[in-house]
C-alpha cells in the first residue's frame, strides 16, 4: 500500500536510547537510527490536555512504521532532545507524540 502522508516527510530525526545511570553517574544516550518523518507542534490545548502537556514544548511525529520508536526512547533534532510519550501504529504507518527533555545532555 502506498502510503499519500510520506510526500510531507521533509524532517529527520534521530533516534537514541539512554542506558541506566547509578547513583553518581548519569546514563549515556546512545543514537540507534536516523528516521525521516513529519513534526507538527502541538498547539491544540484539548491534545495537549489529553497528553497532559502545558508547556508547549511537544510535537507530533509522523513517520513510516519503525521499530526504534518507542515510549521512552529519545528523538533529537535542532539541536534538542525530546522524550518519546506515546506511540500510535496506524495501517500506513505511525504516530508519536514527543516532549521536550528537561536534561538536555
Amino acid at each position: 500500500m502506498i502510503n499519500p502522508f510520506k510526500r510531507f516527510y521533509d524532517t529527520e530525526v534521530e533516534v537514541y536510547e539512554k542506558t541506566k545511570g547509578s547513583y553518581s553517574e548519569k546514563g549515556v544516550k546512545t543514537l540507534l537510527s536516523a528516521v525521516t518523518c513529519d513534526l507538527q507542534p502541538m498547539s491544540d490545548e484539548t491534545e495537549n490536555n489529553l497528553f497532559g502537556l502545558s508547556d508547549g514544548r511537544a510535537y507530533k511525529l509522523y513517520c513510516d512504521k519503525n521499530d526504534s520508536i518507542t515510549v521512552g526512547r529519545y528523538i533529537k533534532f535542532g539541536g534538542i532532545f525530546y522524550i518519546v510519550t506515546s506511540v500510535k501504529i496506524w495501517s500506513l504507518g505511525m504516530t508519536a507524540v514527543i516532549r521536550r527533555c528537561l536534561d538536555e545532555d
